[in-house]
């Protein structure tokens, strides 16, 4: 195509198509993650410490320990703050309250084996990030069968980081002391 023709029609798409071309502004936070494992996850259990919810909230904040089959499906447990400006949450997988032992809530969904699991601190709609350090605590992943690799594949992002990586049973039962995420404000 001719660059002077481009230049001239450029504009003219540009206004026809400036509505249905809203910004989205999506980001991410912290992060620590295994997988993908040889065998795969049958179980995980995390306690997560989020810190004070922001005062104020332009979008959706969302932060998260998840499962992945590798294929696109996930199960997460969330904790969301809404421009009401709460935490709103943990609506998937088991939780109970921290302080109290008592169960909340239980989910389960039948998507075939998942092989990766982690936690998340997604930003959505441009929201206003944590404005506190999250911390997950005596994060335990059993696995089906023994996966003597599956700590190699342990990664971080965006500065967070992890403590006490070990694991049992000669790799069937791995465990994290600590994750700390750091805040994005």
């Amino acid at each position: 195509m001719n660059p002077q023709v481009f230049l001239a029609i450029l504009p003219l798409t540009a206004a026809i198509s400036l509505p249905s071309l809203a910004k989205r502004v999506d980001t991410w936070g912290g992060s620590v993650s295994l997988g993908p494992t040889k065998s795969h996850i049958a179980n995980a259990v995390t306690t997560i410490v989020p810190g004070t919810a922001p005062s104020t909230q332009n979008g959706e904040l969302f932060l998260w320990p998840g499962m992945s089959n590798g294929t696109g499906d996930l199960i997460q447990t969330t904790l969301e703050s809404w421009p009401d400006n709460s935490w709103c949450g943990a609506t998937g997988g088991t939780v109970t309250n921290a302080q109290t032992g008592a169960e909340l809530s239980t989910y389960t969904k039948a998507s075939g084996p998942v092989n990766g699991y982690g936690t998340g601190t997604e930003c959505d709609d441009d929201c206003t990030g944590t404005v506190a350090a999250q911390q997950y605590l005596n994060t335990v992943i059993t696995l089906d069968a023994a996966d003597t690799t599956f700590g190699d594949t342990i990664a971080t992002a965006q500065g967070a980081t992890y403590l006490g990586l070990t694991n049992e049973q000669g790799g069937k039962v791995w465990k994290i002391a600590s994750i700390k995420i750091p805040s994005t404000s």
